[in-house]
Formats: C-alpha cells, structure tokens, sequence
C-alpha cells in the first residue's frame, strides 16, 4: 500500500506550492470581518459576495488557512504518512489496521483526483 502514501506526498506537495505562492501569512480578518489581510497589510480576499455571520464566519475561515497554517499542517500530515508507511507491515507481514486506515482517511479529501483508487482506498 505505499502507493498510497506516495499518493498523498505527491497530493500535499501540490498543496504546499499552492500555499508557498500565495501572499504571506499569517493572514487575519479585517475589524469588520469582510476582508482577509496579508501580513503586508494587502487584501487576500473579500467576502462582499455573502452576508451577515456566513460572511463574517467565511473571512474567518480563509484566515485561518493562511500560508503558515497550511504548510504547518501538511509537514503534520506527512509526519503522519511517514508513520503510518512504516508501520504498514507487521513483522509477521499482516498489514496493520490502524495504519492502512489512517492512510485511507488522509486519502479521502483527494477522492476526485484522478490518480485516486476510488472504493479500493474508501475508509
């Protein structure tokens, strides 16, 4: 099953070039919560789209998943890859459980991607 942590260091990968590229963190909500700064003090994103808490609850989403958080949580991630890959095989060469299926889990956000095994890696 290391096709699957592959998998998912090829998929997180993709997302920390995505968050390296974007404006730099950490981000935060405007006074108003319409808007996400930059640390620069740039715009990031408006919420002029929605209204009223949802707009208020979404501006705070974005912030929250500023550069730094999501790379912070993909190196959590890929700890847990590394993990769960070496722990894959008992010494006996059954596969441990608990380690096939956190992988599946992680591998489950991806499921649309094209290099996804659909039902063969469903939690």
């Amino acid at each position: 099953m290391s096709d699957i942590a592959d998998f998912l260091r090829a998929r997180y990968a993709e997302r920390r070039a995505i968050a390296e590229a974007a404006s730099p963190g950490p981000w935060q909500a405007n006074d108003e919560h319409d808007e996400v700064i930059a640390v620069d003090g740039i715009t990031v994103a408006d919420g002029f789209a929605l209204s009223g808490r949802q707009l208020r609850a979404t501006v705070d989403h974005v912030a929250a998943n500023d550069p730094e958080d999501v790379i912070a949580d993909i190196e959590a991630k890929l700890a847990v890859v590394d993990l769960c890959a070496t722990l894959l095989h008992d010494d006996e060469g059954g596969t441990d459980p608990c380690a096939e299926g956190t992988l599946r889990r992680l591998a489950q956000p991806f499921a649309g991607h094209p290099d996804h095994k659909g039902e063969e890696w469903a939690p």
